[in-house]
């Protein structure tokens, strides 16, 4: 009888050690989820000075959408938007050149680079409260 119950306080112990480990990871995963949700206001240094607007990030279920205003371009929707972790890719079809975003978030602050076929451009932003 004794060895019975030890068997089955082992079991007890093992199966609130494996819930306790269950429920830590999920809330650990919770927690470095990062939403890039927001209006950013992004500048973009070129040869002929700093360009800047704002870009809006929205969150459609599991998918994220971004869209750059620009002066001389009107709105660019971005295409293959990827979250992983802080980091955001995606690109954009223009005039037949594709041209590619990477940005890194660091709570309210961005900064990243644009891929054109000139060369990369630095941009920076910072999410409006």
């Amino acid at each position: 009888m004794m060895k019975q119950t030890n068997f089955l306080k082992n079991k007890l112990v093992l199966g609130v050690m494996l819930i306790m480990i269950t429920v830590g990871l999920t809330s650990m995963k919770t927690a470095t989820d990062y939403d890039p949700s927001g209006t950013w206001d992004y500048e973009v240094e070129m040869a002929e000075g700093t360009m800047s607007d704002q870009l809006t990030i929205s969150k459609d279920g599991d998918k994220y959408e971004v869209s750059i205003e620009t002066t001389q371009f009107g709105t660019l929707e971005l295409s293959n938007v990827e979250l992983n972790g802080n980091d955001l890719s995606a690109d954009v079809d223009m005039q037949g050149a594709t041209i590619e975003f990477k940005f890194e978030f660091d709570g309210d602050a961005m900064k990243g680079t644009v891929s054109t076929p000139d060369g990369e451009i630095e941009m920076t932003a910072k999410r409006r409260k």
